[in-house]
């Protein structure tokens, strides 16, 4: 018999508790299905999961009258506003049109949109999300019914029938399938330990589209040294984006480049986003002059670093250490017409003077990627007037800092906010086709990023796995790395923007499981801690208390560690999601014990 209960308050948390085992069991048949589907193909996830929320609440709602399975043991089922059987028309404007188009479809590309496009990504994200939150608990409040109902004509009640039969088939259902979702996961982690930290699990498939990328590495790339060499024959100035900024085997490709004689002959000059324009003379004597032994050269060296940092009061990454050391032994060894020109482009900061107040008035976001690129363009443009046999450039700049300018199909530059905003992008607007692009091979960067896993989901690390990892460069243009879409910044699930648009080439330098992180040096914090806990203070209290937290634990030795690039990626997904759905069967089984006894 079926009860008409318009209150949707009496049965609000039973409706929940079902929607998200629903939810759950639709993730976990969108999981599985994905890993049999990739291995022909690869379609992104959310693409998955929608074609199954449709096929499952249709099928469903269709065929076992009014109720899915999680509804089945929670005692619920859809009906008409007559209390009749729902019709195909209903569940098609219920679930596909009212649910799933407007209330998951449109809503995450708006976000996307807003969050790619506008300036203030994160508060344009949360401030859709909000609007969207509050216009459906506002239509609740009004109509006392979800708005997909009142597009539907429909309502969910208690079901008083009793079908042992249909209760048990759904819980059997219900609970193998999250059984094996559990298991794989477990599986995945426990096979893949040595690549937790580093690899996205579960990776990335052989299949056709990887076999096809790794035949383009073997045929058409080049050793990334003669890469970025071939490059300076086109271009005045080459951009290298970084990787994670305390990375040092990226540090390795480049000291390769700059210690070539080809580049004190062809190129000459050196920018980087480090250091402060405030201590150029500082760096040009450092670089410039002999130390009689390694002790003194190690001691100004460590001087150079901690002091000349633009926003941090210090930068304790081995990498900047060990670079400088290098170009210093190189100058020191060269003849003044050979001899590395290094500048530095970061805004001017003078911390012997520095205050709260006036840490507050440092120029970031935009002003800061202006500046830098002013400074470049000024050197360039000087160096040009005078004829300069040298004027060339290697730039290494770090992750969003390297984007490129935007252009539409007729290479015109476009509205897009990364034009504006990103040093690299506005140095490919003063000196049109002058300026290149690279990007590095890396791992997700930051702790937000990395939660959205690699890049194009792990194909382009499984293509090189498959070709061998071999050290390689080649341009964006013409290939089928190029041709996928942007998914460097957060995310962009959009088709609009690829690779080729925002970067002219790729360079593959060691596989992510080989990354290395280090920090310290030697005299890192000789006679340093005073002024540095001084400097902190300037920042916040609570940056200060964490430097004496890392002061109190220095022990002077270098720290090495491999990057977690898929750390939080793999905690969440398949830890986090395995002990969720773990739960969620726990609750399943008390809500079908309690259900049988009811019947009984």
């Amino acid at each position: 018999m079926l009860e008409n209960q318009d209150s949707i308050k009496i049965i609000f948390w039973r409706r929940a508790f079902s929607t998200w085992i629903d939810l759950v069991f639709i993730y976990c048949i969108g999981f599985i299905a994905h890993l049999l589907i990739m291995q022909w193909i690869f379609f992104d996830p959310f693409i998955e999961f929608a074609v199954c929320w449709i096929i499952y609440y249709t099928v469903c709602y269709r065929f076992f009258d009014g109720r899915t399975l999680a509804k089945a043991i929670t005692g619920l089922q859809l009906v008409s506003l007559k209390n009749e059987k729902i019709t195909q028309r209903q569940i098609v404007i219920r679930e596909v049109v009212s649910k799933f188009i407007f209330l998951l479809l449109i809503p995450s590309l708006v976000i996307n949109r807003l969050h790619f496009y506008l300036k203030y990504q994160v508060w344009t994200t949360l401030a859709a999300l909000v609007i969207i939150v509050l216009t459906m608990l506002v239509l609740l409040f009004i109509f006392k019914r979800p708005w997909w109902e009142l597009a539907s004509s429909t309502k969910i009640i208690k079901n008083r029938e009793r079908h042992r039969l249909i209760h048990l088939a759904s819980f059997l259902a219900i609970s193998g399938i999250f059984v094996l979702t559990i298991c794989i996961k477990i599986s995945y982690c426990s096979n893949d330990r040595n690549h937790f930290w580093t690899r996205s699990i579960p990776e990335y498939p052989v299949n056709a589209e990887t076999k096809k990328y790794a035949d383009f590495i073997k045929t058409h790339s080049a050793d990334p040294v003669e890469y970025v060499f071939g490059l300076f024959e086109k271009y005045d100035l080459v951009v290298l984006d970084e990787r994670l900024h305390p990375e040092v085997t990226q540090y390795e490709l480049i000291s390769k480049i700059v210690g070539d004689p080809r580049f004190a002959v062809k190129v000459g000059n050196l920018y980087t986003e480090l250091i402060s324009q405030t201590y150029q003379d500082s760096l040009t004597h450092y670089l410039n002059t002999a130390f009689p032994n390694e002790d003194t050269l190690n001691k100004a060296t460590a001087w150079l670093e901690t002091n000349t940092d633009g926003l941090w009061p210090l930068w304790g990454n081995t990498n900047l250490f060990d670079f400088l050391k290098f170009v210093n032994n190189i100058n020191t060894h060269s003849a003044d017409s050979l001899k590395i020109n290094w500048y530095c482009t970061d805004i001017s900061v003078d911390w012997v003077k520095m205050t709260a107040s006036k840490y507050q008035d440092l120029p970031r976001k935009e002003k800061r990627d202006k500046i830098m690129a002013d400074r470049i363009t000024s050197i360039y443009r000087d160096k040009a007037a005078k004829n300069e046999n040298r004027n060339k450039g290697l730039v290494i700049m770090n992750w969003m800092h390297g984007y490129g300018l935007i252009r539409d199909r007729h290479g015109v530059k476009t509205g897009h906010y990364f034009n504006d905003r990103y040093t690299t992008a506005i140095l490919m607007d003063s000196l049109p086709g002058k300026v290149c692009n690279v990007i590095i091979n890396r791992g997700p960067l930051g702790l937000y990023t990395t939660c959205f896993g690699p890049a194009q989901h792990g194909k382009w690390d499984k293509a090189f796995d498959i070709a061998g990892n071999p050290d390689a460069g080649f341009d964006f243009e013409n290939s089928p790395f190029g041709n996928d879409y942007f998914d460097d910044f957060l995310w962009n699930s959009s088709s609009e923007l690829k690779y080729k648009d925002v970067f002219t080439g790729f360079i593959f330098y060691k596989p992510l499981e080989q990354h290395i992180q280090k920090d310290g040096f030697p005299y890192m914090l000789y006679h340093f801690k005073d002024t540095l806990l001084r400097r902190s203070s300037c920042i916040s209290e609570s940056y200060k208390e964490g430097i004496k937290e890392y002061i109190s634990s220095y022990n002077g030795k270098t720290g090495s560690r491999d990057i977690p690039y898929a750390l939080y990626y793999n905690l969440i997904l398949n830890v986090g999601l395995s002990v969720i759905i773990a739960v969620t069967l726990l609750l399943c089984l008390l809500t079908y014990i309690t259900t049988i006894k009811r019947y009984e």
